[in-house]
């Protein structure tokens, strides 16, 4: 009996542990905001806060495609209680005015001429 209890306790802790990460997802496409086209080979770098810090470790960066499509992922663990992450996007390329936005992790994105 209490080899029994002892395995339950063991899978709700590791479930309780290991059920806490789940992926983030991040979806954009990158626009001239003059001639309205997408924009190849703009760098994004998505980094992540939680609180005052970014996050060591949670990082991605890419390129966007021919269509102007930059889509990836990351696994985000938040422990025992919910996290509250802020995401930062990052867009760069020559010519264009380097921009941050915070939070907006899909949909469309304008960038303007130097």
């Amino acid at each position: 009996m209490k080899a029994k209890l002892f395995v339950i306790t063991c899978i709700v802790a590791a479930i309780t542990l290991f059920g806490c990460e789940g992926p983030k997802y991040f979806s954009v496409t990158v626009f001239d905001n003059q001639t309205k086209k997408p924009i190849d080979s703009v760098l994004v770098h998505v980094k992540v806060k939680h609180g005052k810090n970014f996050q060591d470790g949670y990082s991605i960066q890419g390129y966007t495609d021919s269509t102007g499509k930059f889509v990836s992922s990351m696994m985000l663990g938040t422990g025992l209680k919910p996290a509250k992450f802020d995401f930062f996007m990052e867009y760069q390329k020559p010519g264009y005015i380097n921009k941050t936005e915070i939070n907006k992790t899909e949909g469309r994105v304008e960038l303007e001429h130097l």
